[in-house]
């Protein structure tokens, strides 16, 4: 069956049809929080009522994850992190858990060229930095060697960023 893509592009460059449409609520409330700034109770009062109306929606989720990360707040922003590779893991079809992708999963991480598989790859990224940030380098060292497996472009980083670890670990 041949399904048409949406040319409606969200916030990050996401065709809608990958989500969904955000609800109008969430939408309107992700405004208020972005106009809420600096006032850091606002905006996650806003993010949260946006949660509670389209939780499992991708831009709802980085609206959570980003907020945390720019509070420096390391801990919840990781959290938020594995919620957004979780979301794309599902949306893609393969293990939600990156220690369980097979080989075929691999792969198709590999070759696909698709926004959401670049979004995946980048939340799993940052994942691995924050772990790395939060002093759990042997989690985020196996996730980085994943990775440099799967970018064999190297457009993602991991290799210096597990280079940076490695030095970190070795002073």
């Amino acid at each position: 069956m041949n399904r048409t893509m949406s040319n409606e592009i969200d916030t990050y460059g996401i065709p809608e049809d990958y989500w969904g449409a955000l609800d109008p609520e969430a939408e309107e409330e992700l405004k208020k929080a972005s106009l809420s700034y600096p006032d850091k109770r606002k905006v996650l009062y806003h993010l949260s009522r946006a949660f509670e109306k389209a939780g499992a929606h991708m831009t709802v989720l980085i609206g959570m994850y980003r907020f945390y990360f720019y509070q420096s707040d390391l801990q919840k922003s990781l959290y938020w992190g594995k919620r957004c590779v979780a979301q794309a893991a599902k949306k893609l079809g393969i293990s939600e858990n990156w220690e369980k992708l097979t080989e075929e999963h691999r792969n198709r991480l590999r070759k696909e060229e698709s926004p959401l598989v670049d979004l995946y790859l980048r939340a799993f990224h940052a994942v691995a930095y924050l772990l790395g940030r939060l002093g759990k380098k042997e989690e985020a060292l196996k996730m980085l060697e994943l990775l440099c497996q799967i970018d064999e472009s190297k457009q993602l980083g991991a290799e210096r960023l597990v280079g940076i670890l490695m030095a970190e670990e070795n002073s």
